[in-house]
């Protein structure tokens, strides 16, 4: 009867060592990182906009495929942020579901950022409706990060929240409330997903002072700097106070212009130390209608002064407009990739 223990014991102690051993590695995947090492993820990120943020894909210039991670990874970038309207997927009415099949897709792009070993931000943008009439479209607001909660809570922290880019207008006023509101629904779920929060007035830092954060060990903080305007927003007729005289303004990188980004760079570098939260610049960048050699001296000087306050950044943008892609040509941008991410660095 007991003939056979020894090895029935080995067998069952391997057994055990083994289911251990998997055990062990499903844990390590999952193990939490501070918010330090999840901004990390980030430190060298590029927007791809003109895609989702549009009201259907395709119809802004640029339809997202697997090629686009693959030339990311490789370009030397860890990271995307994906812009991306959802209010024009959403029904109308509560519980303003979101288009199960638009859902699919975002988490086919979730899954092939991972694939390619890049951190993913998912972008809640342009939402004009709730910026001028907050309290009529709260709800569809909170309801849109409890099903995003709720369908991304086993992700890895690499996939990360930004509650809502650019607030303005009438949110203005009530955005520390609306934030917090959203976050609280998301801690319900994902207590250590990496949240990304900025100030009121599109992100800008002349309002840094207004941005309340609430106590949480899982905030990153973003903003957006696209000064001189001049420069960077020159012949974008979209662009309310973009003026004709604009086309053909270079940046040179004189000590007046470096004073303009060290400024800014300095006072969130004060902010954030205060704070104890650690920055991503989330958005900068300039027109395709901006030559090339002023672009790149421009990126250069951003990124260095980003990396100097370890601060991680995000460039606008892949494709299509402020591009560092050529989709026509299949290629970077090779002077404006080299001047984000020097050849040595990669």
């Amino acid at each position: 009867m007991y003939s056979h223990s020894p090895k029935l014991l080995l067998l069952a102690l391997i057994l055990v060592v083994f289911d251990f051993s998997a055990y062990a590695q499903k844990v390590s995947a999952l193990k939490a990182v501070d918010i330090n090492t999840a901004n990390g993820y980030l430190s060298r990120t590029i927007n791809i906009a003109y895609t989702f943020d549009a009201p259907k894909e395709g119809g802004w210039g640029h339809t997202l495929q697997a090629k686009d991670f693959e030339l990311i990874n490789e370009a030397g970038f860890t990271a995307i942020r994906l812009p991306i309207q959802w209010v024009s997927r959403m029904n109308a009415e509560p519980p303003y579901t979101i288009d199960p099949q638009f859902l699919a897709r975002i988490d086919w792009a979730i899954g092939q950022a991972l694939k390619n070993h890049l951190a993913i931000i998912l972008d809640n943008h342009l939402d004009a409706q709730l910026m001028k009439a907050p309290a009529v479209y709260r709800e569809r607001f909170l309801s849109l990060w409890k099903q995003l909660s709720t369908r991304y809570q086993h992700q890895p922290q690499q996939v990360m929240f930004e509650v809502m880019a650019e607030p303005r207008d009438q949110l203005d006023a009530v955005w520390n409330e609306y934030f917090k509101d959203a976050l609280a629904i998301i801690r319900a779920t994902n207590p250590i997903r990496p949240v990304i929060v900025g100030p009121p007035f599109y992100n800008m830092v002349y309002h840094l002072a207004d941005l309340v954060l609430p106590s949480d060990n899982y905030l990153i903080f973003t903003f957006h700097f696209y000064d001189p305007t001049q420069f960077t927003m020159q012949g974008e007729t979209w662009f309310p106070r973009a003026k004709p005289e604009w086309i053909g303004t270079k940046w040179l990188g004189t000590e007046a212009e470096k004073n303009t980004i060290n400024y800014t760079m300095n006072l969130i570098a004060d902010w954030a130390e205060k704070n104890r939260c650690p920055v991503f610049l989330g958005e900068f960048g300039a027109t395709d209608h901006a030559d090339s050699t002023s672009r790149a001296l421009y990126f250069s000087y951003i990124r260095q002064q980003a990396e100097a306050h370890h601060f991680s950044w995000g460039v606008f943008n892949f494709a299509v407009d402020f591009s560092i892609y050529d989709q026509a040509k299949k290629a970077w941008h090779q002077t404006l990739l080299n001047a984000l991410i020097p050849p040595a660095g990669r």
